[in-house]
């Protein structure tokens, strides 16, 4: 019989946090980081993004909040942000079963080539729609004369 045996994290302490180091260096430097994948999973809300030929649009769900409790951003370093904050209430009630969050909850992505001048931010039934429309592309190719 031929059985893998489970690295035993507690007994390998300092082997462990040395292989998890190399583990998440690896995955981060890869072309098509994985940890992309694993950070989304653990992103505190769920956002779609698809691409056209004329614009990127996004889908966050966002239930249970206003829109006054919502604030979208886009920096000069191309960063767009939504950020969305709800607050603790009232802490003299005792709760049975809570499952719903308060706090501050955000995301960040990197999206540049946008007309930043043109974006629409909408939010209706919990799903707030972001359409960022592209720039034309520019030829980022120079042709020389030759002497």
């Amino acid at each position: 019989m031929f059985r893998t045996v489970p690295f035993n994290l507690r007994e390998n302490a300092e082997r462990g946090r040395e292989a998890l180091e190399k583990a998440l260096e690896f995955m981060a430097d890869q072309p098509f980081n994985p940890m992309g994948k694993v950070s989304s999973a653990l992103s505190p809300f769920r956002v779609d993004v698809i691409s056209t030929e004329a614009a990127y649009e996004l889908f966050a769900e966002l239930p249970g909040f206003y829109k006054e409790q919502i604030n979208v951003s886009y920096d000069d370093n191309h960063y767009l942000r939504i950020r969305a904050e709800r607050q603790e209430g009232d802490m003299q009630v005792k709760f049975l079963c809570r499952e719903r969050r308060s706090g501050e909850f955000e995301r960040t992505f990197l999206i540049d080539g946008i007309k930043k001048d043109d974006v629409s931010v909408s939010y209706e039934n919990g799903i707030l729609h972001i359409i960022l429309p592209k720039e034309e592309a520019k030829s980022s190719r120079t042709v020389f004369d030759i002497e």
